[in-house]
């Protein structure tokens, strides 16, 4: 969560926004041939006692509390990030009275 907007910032300084974006993208394409490369396939285990119901994929997570706490606090996490991403637009804008931002393409 830290690196990512600074190593961005240092990709945009450097090589310009255009080209980080394609950087981003690249890395993007890359990522999905590794893992089409990889032919990992696994196939769903159901156990023939538990019926079909609307949340039966989801059993697992349910009935496990630790998962459930996680799953909890990374949604928690992922919420106050983007509120905190809005809130910093206003810090620098506002606050610390740097203007409008110029984005070059």
């Amino acid at each position: 969560m830290l690196a990512g907007p600074v190593a961005g910032g240092v990709l945009v300084g450097w090589i310009g926004s255009r080209n980080a974006l394609l950087a981003d993208a690249a890395s993007f394409a890359l990522l999905a041939l590794v893992v089409m490369a990889s032919r990992l396939r696994r196939k769903p285990q159901r156990d023939d006692q538990e019926e079909e119901t609307l949340f039966a994929d989801y059993l697992p997570l349910l009935r496990n509390r630790r998962l459930m706490v996680v799953t909890g606090a990374l949604s928690l996490e992922v919420f106050a990030t983007a509120i905190a991403d809005v809130a910093f637009v206003f810090l620098v804008m506002v606050t610390l009275g740097a203007g409008r931002p110029r984005l070059e393409c």
